[in-house]
């Protein structure tokens, strides 16, 4: 039942966070969120994969990443042509900002493939159970399903995936029905459909009616002006630190560490399939591996804690 199966395998969670980082500060927020939940324990973060073109997206997850003291952690990017934009104003600013943050800057051919950072990271896990958290589009997943054997495992990507991964938690799509962003812009819709109709694990999904009640922001003004999140926020022009903004990414990342409780429930099993446009729609099937969330208690409640754990961390780890 998908109840047993969208708990984490393994305590502290495993993580490998696959971001777009492009244009929405949520996905900042989310890694406040992820990094939070490392520092009380609850997780690991193994790897961070982009699954935007533009080298700047890595650039603003290795800022994040040596904010918080965790430059050691391995980051990849999409090496693809066909998904991704030019990254905004916020991520462009922080990728720019290497004496501040302590990250180093590069052009994306000399960062290393999320797909060698995933196959690698999957590979070392030993006896554990990896949860991918997808908070942006498919193409990476795409590209690990059809990876073949390498120096990391003689695993196909499939194989690998079986063997290694536990469950998926993905932001993306709306439901019972929908159309989201994640499944069918900048190119994305050309990979979607067969991620999802072949993806061999559980995928737990978060749609975005779901998280746009769950409003965060206003109380990153409380830290300090240089830290990144916060700046990811000042820079967005929905001016989330006075109006808030939906909490679309930040929602996976919390219930891939802890769970669905107590801010949703499962819905039952089902299979959600993806139109060629992006679009998807959900068919109730007991005996298939995908589940979505369902409100379980007022958005505000889930947003409180979100943006507690946003603050969580809210000072530099540098010396």
């Amino acid at each position: 039942m998908p109840s047993a199966a969208f708990h984490p395998p393994s305590r502290p969670a495993l993580i490998l966070l696959d971001t777009d980082m492009a244009t929405d500060c949520d996905d900042a927020g989310a890694m406040a969120v992820l990094h939070a939940l490392a520092d009380s324990g609850e997780t690991e973060i193994r790897a961070i994969v982009v699954n935007n073109k533009d080298a700047a997206s890595a650039g603003t997850v290795a800022a994040i990443n040596a904010f918080y003291g965790r430059g050691e952690i391995p980051v990849g990017i999409y090496q693809g042509d066909t998904v991704g934009i030019t990254a905004g104003p916020f991520v462009q600013t922080l990728a720019a900002d290497s004496r501040l943050y302590g990250h180093a800057i590069r052009s994306r051919s000399e960062i290393p493939s999320a797909i060698s950072v995933y196959r690698k990271t999957l590979a070392a896990l030993g006896d554990g159970l990896g949860v991918i958290v997808s908070i942006g589009h498919l193409n990476n997943l795409h590209d690990l399903l059809h990876s073949s054997p390498d120096e990391h495992s003689p695993l196909s990507g499939l194989e690998l995936i079986r063997q290694k991964v536990a469950h998926v938690v993905m932001m993306g799509g709306d439901y019972p029905a929908g159309r989201e962003h994640n499944f069918f812009a900048r190119g994305s819709d050309t990979v979607t459909a067969t991620v999802l109709e072949t993806w061999p694990t559980p995928i737990l999904f978060s749609g975005y009616t779901l998280g746009l009640a769950v409003k965060t922001g206003p109380g990153l003004t409380a830290l300090p002006v240089d830290h990144p999140v916060r700046r990811a926020y000042a820079m967005h022009g929905c001016e989330p630190l006075k109006n808030g903004r939906p909490s679309w990414d930040q929602t996976a990342v919390l219930a891939a560490v802890r769970g669905p409780a107590p801010f949703w429930n499962l819905s039952p099993a089902g299979r959600n399939h993806a139109a060629p446009d992006g679009s998807n729609r959900w068919e109730a099937d007991e005996r298939a591996p995908h589940a979505y969330l369902v409100e379980n208690a007022p958005p505000e409640n889930a947003a409180a804690e979100i943006e507690a754990l946003m603050l969580a961390a809210g000072t530099s780890r540098n010396p």
